[in-house]
This record gives structure tokens, C-alpha cells and sequence, in this order.
């Protein structure tokens, strides 16, 4: 009943009471029993009795109360059936209710709002004579209404019930059940497998153990950008640890009860219109109850609204007004207090609770299905230890196709909620449920210290282990926040319940009595909220930060691909898990949902944290509905996500031009466009939903975003496995490249050759009027030079090879080449022991070329074709006395170089120290008779070659008569322009080979000379056989340490790695290439020193610049293993040349003959692949001719040395390409290098 109630009206109440009670009795007396409805007797749950005890409280004349008992009979008339009748039609799909366990959905589309359809006696919403009266909105202070205490309705109870079993004994509490109870009944779970969610669920285990061995070991070398990578990685396992448990079970709705239960429904209301309220309560009132059952409903009004007390008023006494408390200074929860201070009028502290008294917890606009408590009630009965009934929630006005704040909740409702109660976890979510008043009461009722009454409500009764139970039907229906800054509010407010538990002592790790496995699930919901925080934002920084800084988090490679494709698979089947296809889309909301509520989680936490110390109040704030929703928008919210969508949106042009425009597909770039695309469906809809419009122009959008986002992932996982940087084996590319040399070599080749076409040849060749009756063995230079063996090329191959040896052992010994590395620059230096000898008269004789370049060029042939009939090859000698410092300082870093690697790696000290021998003897002659070899060359002036001085890039000397040229050299083509250079590379590996600091002083003087003197020629950046300036300044910056050399070492590769100066350019594709020298051999000399000096042990260089150097000679080796589209080496990786311009290899086996038709001008490709031959490849492009009578074909031994040594360098060096993707953003170009000053 209700009452306008002070202290002195208390011991009124039962008389008032009794006194209605007799007046309906006397009214209800008559109606014609044919005309009555079974449940309008004494134990009727509503109808005709709650009509007419309004109507003799209110004092209405008799013809009111007639008209409106012939309401009520007319209603009732139409369904003779009586309430099992009503029950089944409750079943019908026209009825907003559940269809087994699924969801209307279109009928929760369309539902008005209005209350359902009286039926079977059960009242109709009509406007009481109260109501019809001007309406006055004021709300009343001051005034007090209170509930009765539940003990004065103890008689009226057990004369009505009348069933068996029926007590007012206080409850037994299941964690106090005496030992050796055996009346005291525990609920037992009735669960079953559900073998496909679990099957899910263990695949996604697998995979993700899968994905995290992946990421940890095969993804997280990043180098400096290593801390970035582990926190994503550490936030990804963040986020696998919130995927939902899985479970199934059988609770299965009955219509009888054993007990006959009190229901006591509660309903919170404060400031929800008028409206809203009174269709709840009408819901409530309307809805049958299991036979012997009976409720009373308390509308509980923090509003103290006159008009709701006086609907109230006219349906006393089974709906009671309560209203007037005093709240409590900083009061944290409003909807605690208010249902506490109807509880504690209810149950008063020192009177026991009967075990049949039941609470149901409303919200002041859930409307409660006809069949909410048909079907919630008998759950009670599982056990004594039953403590709570769930069911779960929906909304009348929820846009269907448009859910994007996930009001629906259908992952949570359907299936979390599955596994929660297969492993007895008590989720409350605040409405909807039915909870023992024992249970209650022991909780210590509505908890009031947090802002998640709900949370906290479910964990305190598992502490004193009480169970839940779960209906799967939904049987209300609410209304959901439709306004922005009212579904931000009520997710806020969740968020900060959740911490203020946490960080409270109310702590789910502190509690002694639950179990671990409780204390993780009651922490998993902070913990959700924690990992949206995190998550969500991350995923939209990542594709940012990859594009403006050049950042990615990890290694993208073959392993990366398998591994993120099998777990986003898993991951997506696992999210999607459904047992209805129609899920689906809810399940995708629920996503999007997390990814627009982040901001909000970050701030609640902050909040939290906040209130914690002292620094912020918080407190309660109800989800306003109906009219009184907020209707501005909630800039505060929306701010970071409309700057969010804009910089995704800015990015994903930049990112677009980028990859348009770029030198290269960079997969990360690739990838974290598509990743803006995904990343942007949040906001985007967000911004429409907000400013643009929410019917059916969103439906629509939701729907192509909902594509797009499963579009995304597979485009993304495509260009992953399209698209990912190839893992070359340097190591096994470096041993292609050594084979190239055999297959060069010419003389008495060793028993063990590796090339099957190829046999002994050239055999005669010795110049014996000089004293030279052997210069056979050597290697032919090739290019230009054809079948020539020309000296100087030859010492510069040998003296980078070896130093390549000397760099890197670990990289020749993983690729298991120390053997041939050896053999290599051995061959190579036992011809150059046998170019020079002591000059009779002063100094040296040396041989600069063997064969005649006149000759040579008519001939196509392999060169164990030639004779000495068919094809002389003459030895064209200089004398050191007259001045061959250039070639003589080259000959000397061969021999030196080589005499160290045999030195470390061979078992041969006579030979190193014949080695050794020879060097100091051409170095001594090489500073003692300064000069360059080609100075003292005559040029014919008929020749053809003098012609040559028109288009040379190096000086040519005048040219003389043809009586005084010497014919066939081809020293036009291999000019030195420069010698002190050479005496510099000399000096510097006799210090490095001797230690003597005679040696150093040496170079200091040449290199100084050198600047002086010959600096031009060092302006163009050039390494190669002519230029040795740069080369020496790495190796003595290796050797000294010196400033010197580092300084004038980091400015080379500055404008090489920056292109600074116009003299280096890169290709569209990556290729850095030198204007003077645009040669692949000349590129590969200098990655050679850059990853020479990279990996470099020196205190004196930046770990940063180091990287860099590194992945400069990483980025354009990789260029010639395949990035540039395919493989630029013959023989290695993905479409590699195969018209090689070689004499030998294009020409068939014998015995066929070698002729134009079948070798040179034959259009398929050569019969035999020369392995490991880097072709010069000198165009400005990246597009190969790969064509014998282009010069991009051809190969020579010197294009190929520093490439084989870098191939070696880097199957040893520390850190991967993809670290040296890393930092290439819009707004960090290479900053290490480029932004900064050498040293």
C-alpha cells in the first residue's frame, strides 16, 4: 500500500491495511464467479483485486469503481483460457518477447513504447481520476513515504499461500550450513559441452601460442625501435587475454514453483519521465506469477515526483511509494542508497528473512515481458544455495544495422554469459534479476561504495557462495541511451565502478574467500577496460606512426605472415563465433563499439585515479531517458575522435602518395594504409551518427563498413604474403658469387674446379724475351675487356675479397666458404706473384695486361678455343723505375691483404711470407719512383682509340705516330687517373699487415699529398680499381681510429645514403647509383665500406649512424638480390639474367661449335648459367635489358668483388632489413645520416 507515512503513523499501518482489505473483499463478492479469471482469487499476482483496493483507498463513488471493475471483466473475458493459456500466448512471436533464445529483433524495431496488451483480468493503462486532473510536475520536499516492514504481512502471506513448504523461518545461508545438514539443498550445475565453442576456443589457444613463439623469436629485431616493439607485443597479449570463455548449459524454464515465493519488485526511478516509469510498473504488475506466488512493487522515487505518487496512491496496496530519504554526504551511489533505503524499511536488521522472500530489481524503464516471471521464479528452486536469476537485456529502441555503441550486447548476452555460468561466475548487471532477500541482505544489499552496484553485488555473493543462475531469454525490454553524450556517460560510469572496486578493499585479489580462478574473473573486467584503453588507441597510433615516423612495431617477414594469419583467422573466428548467422554483425558491433569508447575508458581510469588521491570527486550520474535525455553534443567525447579521423584520413593520402610515388613497395607502408582504412570505420561512423544522421543513411554505411572492415583484413593479410620483404640468404648468395671466379679462370685449373664447362686453357701465354716464361693462371677481367688479363682490375678483386674475409669471418665461416674464399684470392695473388720481377737494371718489371685487346675483340669464342696459332697473347710490361706507383700500390694491398687472410685462416706461413716478400718489394719501388704507369703510354693518333679521348672520362695523354703506339692495350679503357691514392691503400695495409709506424707515417704524408694533389679526382665518390681514396680512408679508420679518416668516411656516405649533391641518385625502385661510375659493381664497392664501417667496433661513431651505414649496404644488396623486382645475379633467386655477356657461357658444349649463330646472336639464353655473375647493369633505371649485345650484361671480376664481400658482411652483421625500415617516415628521413654533421 501506499501511504504518506511520519514516525507516529507506523503503528497504523496493519489497520489500514486490513481495512482495504475488507472493502475489496466486499466489492470482489460481486463478481459472477463464471465471469472470473483464475488468477483473480486470493492468490491472484494482479487484475481485478489490485483495481479495486485503488478504488476503496481513493474514496471514488460506486460508479466509478463499477466502470471500472466492467474494464477490467471486458479485458478479462477474452481469454477463458485462464493463466496457463495466458503462458503459452506469451510464447507468441507477435508478443515482444523471446523465441526460444533468440531475439525478435525487428519486432524491438518497431515496439511504440506503450505497455503490452492487458490480458486476462490484468490491467489496462487507463487515467485514473488523479491523472485526469491538471497535472503538477512539482516534486514535493520534505515529504517521507515508507515501505511496511515485511514481518506485518507475515499472516496475510501464509493465509493466502497455503502451499506446502511454505515458511517464515529465516533462511539458511550456504556458507553457514552446519556440518551434517541434510535438508539444506545445493544447486547443481546442470552444464553441457559445447564442443564447437570449445573447439574454437582451443584453436584460438593454439594459435595464439603459435603467434606469441613467432613474435617473441622471430619478429621483435628492431634494433633501437626494440622498446616500441615489445610494448605492442606486450599489449597484444593484453588483448588476447580479454577473448571471451565459451560454455553452454541447460536452464530450462518451469511453470510451477515449490515454494510459494514473495516477490518484492523494486524500482528505482529519479528524474525518468512520468511515462517511462509507469509502463514499467504496469509491466510488472501485468506479468502473471507461478501459482501460490504473490508480489508487492516498490517504486523507489529519488525524484520525489507528486504525479508518480499518486499513480502509485491508486494502485495500493500491491505497488507501495517510497520516496523522502536523507542522503548521505558524498554519497558515491544514488540507485544503491535509494533501493537500500527501501530494502532496510522492508527488512529490518533485527528480523530474520524467510528463505521464500524474493527481490526483483527493475530500472525505471524496463518493461517486463508477460512471462518474465513464469520463467525466472522456478530457477529458484535448483537449490537452496541459488542466490540470483539473471536474464538478459534488450531495448525497444536499439537501431538494428546501426548498433554502433553495442547496446544490443548480443557477444555478452549470448555467449559470454555461457561461459560465465558454466564455471559459476555471478556477472549482475544491475536489472532484470531476482536475488534472494537472505542473499541480499548478507551482501550487505546494494553495495554503496562503488558506482557498479552490479559488479560488486555478483562478487559478494560468490564470497559467500551463493550461485547464479541464467535465462537466455530475453524477457524485458528497456530503453538504451540514444544520445551521444548520454552512452559516453553511462560506459564512464561502468569504467570508473570497475576501478574504484579495484583500487578499493574491495580488491577481487584481496578477498580470502574466492577461489584464484573468481579473484582473475572478477578482474577480468578491469581488466578489459585496461586493454580497450590501450588497445584501441594503439591500433590507430601504429599505422600513424609507420607513416609519419617510419615506425613498425614488428619485423614483417615470411614467419610474420604465417603466424598473423593463422591467429587473425583463429582471432576471427573466435569474435565471430556465433550459433546464428545474424550474429555476426552484432558480434562486429561490439568491436566497433570498443574502438569509439576507448577515450572514455582512458578518462574514466584517469578519473578514478584521480578521486583516489583526493584530487576529483566522483559520483553517481543516471543514464537519462525518454524526454529528459541530454540533447547537446558532447564535444568533450567527441574531440579526440573527430582529430583522430582526421590525421587517419590525412595520413591515408600521404601514405597513397607514398606508395604511388615511392622508391620501393615497402610492405609496412603497404600495410598500414590498409590498416588506416580499418582503423578509420570507428570515427567515421561515430561522426555520422553524431552530425550527419542516424537512420537509414547509417544502416547503410554500417553495412559497407562492416564489408569493408572484413575486406581490409584479408587485403591486409594478402599484402602481407604479396608483399613481405624477402628473406635473401646472404651467406648462400656470397658463395654464388665466389663461384664466379673458377668459372673465369684460365690455365691449369685445379682437380676440384667447380665449373663442369669449363677446362685448362690459355696455357701458353708467357712473355720469356722479358724473363716471364709463366704468366699463366689469372682470371679473365672481362667487360670491356673481354678475355684480357689485366693487372690492376685483378689486384683491386683480390685486395677486396680478402679484406672481405678479414671483415667478416663469421660470415664466411656461417656460409661455410673460408675454403673457398681462400682458394679465391690465392688464385688471384699467385698471378699477380707471377707479374713482376726485379728489373735488370733498377727496380721492377711489371705485366699490366696479358693478351691483345686489338684481337680479342674480333673473337666469340671460349678460351679453350684459343692457341697460340689462332690467337696470340701478348704481355704488355712497364718498369717500376719509370714511374708505376698506381699500379705497383695496388699490386701491394693485394699481396698484403692476402698474405693476412692466409695469415688468419690458411696453414701456410711460407707462402704469407712470400707474400709479404713481394709487397715490400713493389712498395718500396712504388715510393721510391712516384709517378702513374699510363702517364708514360703513347696513344696512336691514327688509332681508333685515340678516338676515344673525345668521349674518355679520364685524361688521355697526346697521342704520337703509329711507329711508336703500342698496339692491342687497353690501357685507353683502364686509364689511372690518380696514383697517391694508390701508394695510400698501399701504406695502410703494410700498417695494417706490419704494425710498423714507419707505414703510418707513410700515410699520413700520401694521404695529405693525395688531397692536395689529386682531390679532384675523389669529388665524384667513386670506389672502384682507379679510385682507392675512399676505401683507405675505411680501412684506416678501422686500423688508427683516427678523426681524420672518420670524418672524411661519414661525409662520402652521407652523400651517397642523402644524396646530397646531385653526384649520387637513387632509381624509383631503391638503387643508388653514381653519376660518373652508375655501374652495380661501383654501388657494391660502396656498400662494401658502408657496411664495413657500419659494423665497425669504434667508440668514436654514433650506434644510430651505424644502423644506418648497415642498412644502406642492406638495402642495395638487397636490390641486386631480388627487390628490384628480380634477381640481378646469375644464377641466384627470382628471374635472374641469363644472357650473360661471356664468351664461355654462351656457347654450347662441345662437341658443337661454338658459332655467332648459336652464342652471341642466339636469343635463348646461355647453355651454361655463370653463377653467381653480377651484370654491371649501368642504366639509369630499374628496368634490365637482359640482352648479349646490351651493356647491361656484362660482368667483369672487379664489378663482383665488392658484392661477394658485402654478401659475407651481411650474413654476419648484426640487425635486420627491417629494422632499417624503421625510421623512414614523412617526418624522419634518415635523421641519423642526413640531419646530423659527420663525426
Amino acid at each position: 500500500m501506499a501511504r504518506e507515512l511520519d514516525e507516529s503513523d507506523l503503528g497504523r499501518l496493519d489497520n489500514n491495511r486490513e481495512c482495504a482489505s475488507d472493502t475489496n473483499s466486499d466489492l470482489y463478492s460481486e463478481l459472477s464467479s463464471a465471469d472470473r479469471h483464475e488468477g483473480s482469487s486470493s492468490d491472484d499476482p494482479g487484475g481485478v483485486q489490485r483495481e479495486l483496493s485503488y478504488k476503496g483507498e481513493s474514496k471514488r463513488d460506486a460508479l466509478s469503481i463499477l466502470l471500472r471493475l466492467a474494464d477490467a471483466l471486458e479485458d478479462n473475458g477474452g481469454n477463458e483460457g485462464g493463466q496457463d493459456d495466458y503462458y503459452d500466448d506469451a510464447m507468441d512471436s507477435q508478443l515482444l518477447t523471446s523465441r526460444g533464445k533468440e531475439v525478435n529483433y525487428d519486432l524491438l524495431d518497431t515496439y511504440p513504447g506503450g505497455p503490452y496488451k492487458a490480458r486476462g483480468g490484468y490491467i489496462k493503462r487507463t487515467r485514473f481520476a488523479a491523472e485526469e486532473e491538471e497535472e503538477d510536475e512539482e516534486n514535493e520536499e520534505g515529504q517521507v513515504y515508507m515501505a511496511e516492514p515485511y514481518s506485518s504481512e507475515e499472516d496475510r502471506l501464509e493465509s493466502r499461500v497455503g502451499m506446502k513448504g511454505a515458511s517464515s523461518a529465516a533462511a539458511v545461508l550456504p556458507d553457514e550450513v552446519p556440518a551434517g545438514n541434510t535438508t539444506f539443498r545445493r544447486y547443481r550445475q546442470q552444464t553441457r559441452i559445447n564442443w564447437v565453442g570449445s573447439g574454437v576456443m582451443l584453436i584460438y589457444c593454439i594459435a595464439l601460442v603459435f603467434y606469441l613463439w613467432v613474435r617473441i623469436t622471430k619478429t621483435l629485431d628492431l634494433g633501437r625501435y626494440l622498446p616500441y616493439g615489445i610494448f605492442v607485443l606486450i599489449v597484444e597479449i593484453m588483448g588476447a587475454t580479454t577473448t571471451l570463455l565459451y560454455g553452454d548449459f541447460n536452464n530450462p524454464g518451469l511453470p510451477k514453483v515449490n515454494m510459494p515465493y514473495h516477490i518484492r519488485v523494486l524500482v528505482p526511478c529519479y528524474k525518468e519521465s512520468y511515462d517511462i516509469v509507469t509502463r514499467s510498473l504496469e509491466a510488472a504488475l501485468n506479468a502473471p506469477l507461478p501459482a501460490g506466488c504473490q508480489r508487492t512493487i516498490y517504486l523507489c522515487d529519488d525524484g520525489k515526483n507528486k504525479q508518480k505518487r499518486k499513480w502509485c496512491l491508486g494502485m495500493a496496496p500491491d505497488v507501495v511509494y517510497v520516496s523522502g530519504r536523507t542522503r548521505a554526504k558524498g554519497e558515491m551511489n544514488g540507485k544503491s542508497g535509494n533501493l537500500n533505503n527501501c530494502l532496510r524499511q522492508i527488512y529490518p536488521d533485527d528480523s530474520p528473512i524467510p528463505s521464500n522472500e524474493i527481490v526483483c530489481i527493475f530500472d525505471a524503464d524496463q518493461v517486463a515481458n508477460p512471462d518474465f516471471f513464469l520463467k525466472m521464479v522456478p530457477l529458484l528452486d535448483g537449490g537452496d544455495d541459488v542466490g540470483m536469476v539473471l536474464s538478459p537485456q534488450s531495448f525497444h529502441n536499439l537501431r538494428k544495422h546501426a548498433d554502433i555503441f553495442n547496446h544490443a550486447n548480443v557477444q555478452f548476452w549470448e555467449y559470454a554469459q555461457h561461459g560465465y555460468d558454466a564455471v559459476n561466475f555471478i556477472s549482475c548487471t544491475g536489472t532484470n534479476f531476482l536475488i534472494r532477500a537472505a542473499a541480499f541482505k548478507q551482501a550487505g544489499w546494494s553495495p554503496e561504495f562503488t558506482l557498479t552496484e552490479d559488479f560488486a553485488l555478483g562478487m559478494l555473493l560468490k564470497m559467500h557462495k551463493w550461485h547464479c543462475r541464467y535465462v537466455e531469454e530475453y524477457l524485458a525490454v528497456g530503453e538504451a541511451p540514444d544520445e551521444v553524450r548520454n552512452c559516453f556517460q553511462q560506459r564512464s560510469r561502468w569504467c570508473k565502478g570497475h576501478f574504484q572496486i579495484m583500487f578499493s578493499k574491495y580488491c577481487p585479489l584481496a578477498q580470502r574467500k574466492l577461489s584464484l580462478f573468481m579473484k582473475i574473473m572478477y578482474c577480468s573486467g578491469v581488466w578489459s577496460y585496461v586493454v580497450g584503453a590501450l588497445t584501441a588507441p594503439l591500433y590507430i597510433i601504429i599505422p600513424l606512426l609507420t607513416i609519419w615516423a617510419g615506425m613498425f612495431p614488428i619485423v614483417v617477414s615470411w614467419w610474420a605472415a604465417v603466424a598473423l594469419t593463422v591467429y587473425m583467422a583463429s582471432q576471427t573466428l573466435v569474435l565471430n563465433y556465433s550459433r546464428k548467422l545474424r550474429d555476426i554483425e552484432p558480434l562486429w558491433f561490439a568491436s566497433i563499439a570498443n574502438n569509439i569508447l576507448w577515450w572514455t575508458f582512458v578518462k574514466a581510469c584517469a578519473r578514478t585515479v584521480y578521486a583516489g588521491i583526493g584530487l576529483k570527486e566522483m559520483n553517481f550520474k543516471t543514464t537519462i531517458k525518454g524526454a529528459a535525455r541530454i540533447g547537446q553534443i558532447a564535444m568533450g567525447d567527441l574531440w579526440v575522435h573527430v582529430l583522430s579521423f582526421v590525421l587517419l584520413v590525412v595520413s591515408l593520402g600521404v601514405g597513397v602518395h607514398k606508395l604511388i610515388n615511392g622508391p620501393t613497395v615497402i610492405t609496412t607502408l603497404a600495410i598500414s594504409v590498409v590498416w588506416i582504412v580499418y582503423a578509420l570505420i570507428p570515427p567515421f561512423l561515430l561522426i555520422w551518427y553524431t552530425f550527419i544522421g542516424r537512420g537509414g543513411t547509417l544502416k547503410f554505411w554500417c553495412r559497407v563498413m562492416f564489408l569493408l572492415s572484413y575486406a581490409a583484413t584479408i587485403l591486409a593479410l594478402l599484402l602481407l604474403w604479396a608483399v613481405y620483404p624477402q628473406d635473401y640468404n646472404y651467406g648462400q648468395a656470397a658463395g654464388k658469387g665466389l663461384l664466379f671466379y673458377p668459372a673465369n679462370a684460365v690455365g691449369q685449373l685445379p682437380a676440384d674446379n667447380p665449373i663442369p664447362w669449363r677446362n685448362d686453357s690459355l696455357l701458353y701465354e708467357k712473355a720469356p724475351k722479358f724473363g716471364f716464361d709463366d704468366l699463366t693462371g689469372g682470371w679473365m677481367v672481362g667487360g670491356i675487356a673481354g678475355d684480357l688479363k689485366m693487372t690492376m682490375p685483378t689486384a683491386f678483386t683480390v685486395s677486396m675479397l680478402a679484406w672481405g674475409m678479414l671483415a667478416f669471418p663469421d660470415g664466411y665461416t656461417k656460409a661455410q666458404q673460408i675454403g673457398p674464399g681462400l682458394g679465391n684470392v690465392r688464385w688471384g695473388s699467385d698471378y699477380l706473384l707471377k707479374t713482376f720481377k726485379p728489373d735488370p737494371t733498377k727496380g721492377n718489371l711489371i705485366v699490366y695486361q696479358v693478351g691483345n685487346l686489338t684481337q680479342d675483340i674480333k673473337y666469340w669464342g671460349p678460351p679453350e678455343n684459343m692457341t697460340a696459332a689462332t690467337m696470340k697473347r701478348p704481355a704488355y710490361i712497364v718498369r717500376t723505375a719509370d714511374g708505376a706507383s698506381d699500379l705497383a700500390g695496388s699490386m701491394v694491398g693485394a699481396l698484403a691483404s692476402t698474405a693476412l687472410a692466409w695469415q688468419r685462416f690458411g696453414n701456410d706461413s711460407a707462402y704469407v711470407e712470400r707474400l709479404m716478400k713481394g709487397a715490400t718489394a713493389l712498395y718500396k719501388d712504388a715510393k721510391k719512383f712516384e709517378g702513374s704507369y699510363t702517364s708514360k703510354f703513347k696513344y696512336s693518333c691514327t688509332s681508333k682509340w685515340a678516338k676515344a679521348r673525345a668521349t674518355s672520362k679520364t685524361p688521355i695523354p697526346t697521342c704520337v705516330p703509329p711507329t711508336s703506339y703500342g698496339n692491342g692495350s687497353a690501357l685507353v679503357f683502364y686509364n689511372s687517373t690518380s696514383y697517391r691514392d694508390d701508394l695510400l691503400w698501399a701504406a695502410a695495409w703494410m700498417y695494417k699487415a706490419t704494425g710498423q709506424k714507419a707505414y703510418l707515417d707513410d700515410v699520413n704524408y700520401y694521404y695529405s699529398a693525395h688531397v692536395n694533389q689529386e682531390g679532384p679526382t675523389d669529388v665524384d665518390l667513386v670506389t672502384d680499381w682507379d679510385h682507392m681514396f675512399w676505401a683507405a680512408n675505411v680501412l684506416l679508420a678501422e686500423a688508427t681510429d683516427e678523426g681524420a679518416f672518420h670524418m672524411a668516411t661519414q661525409g662520402m656516405l652521407k652523400q651517397w645514403i642523402c644524396a646530397t649533391t646531385g653526384k649520387v641518385l637513387f632509381t624509383p625502385k631503391g638503387r643508388a647509383y653514381n653519376r660518373v661510375a652508375p655501374s652495380l659493381g661501383s654501388t657494391a664497392n660502396t656498400a662494401l665500406l658502408s657496411l664495413i664501417y657500419g659494423q665497425m667496433t669504434t667508440a668514436k661513431v654514433a650506434q644510430a649512424k651505424k644502423d644506418r651505414y648497415t642498412c644502406f649496404a642492406r638495402s642495395q644488396m638487397r636490390y641486386m638480390l631480388g627487390d628490384s623486382g628480380r634477381s640481378l645475379i646469375a644464377g641466384w633467386g627470382k628471374n635472374p639474367p641469363t644472357h650473360i655477356q661471356n664468351r664461355a657461357a654462351s656457347c654450347p658444349s662441345p662437341p658443337e661449335p661454338c658459332t655467332p649463330e648459336n652464342s652471341l646472336l642466339n636469343r635463348w639464353g646461355n647453355p651454361h648459367v655463370l653463377t653467381g655473375a653480377l651484370v654491371e647493369f649501368s642504366s639509369f633505371s630499374d628496368s634490365l635489358s637482359d640482352n648479349r649485345a646490351s651493356n647491361d650484361t656484362r660482368v667483369s671480376i672487379d664489378n663482383n668483388a665488392g658484392a661477394i664481400s658485402a654478401l659475407a658482411g651481411l650474413n654476419q652483421a648484426t640487425g635486420s632489413w627491417d629494422q632499417c625500415l624503421q625510421g623512414f617516415g614523412v617526418l624522419t628521413h634518415d635523421k641519423a645520416v642526413c640531419d646530423s654533421a659527420v663525426m
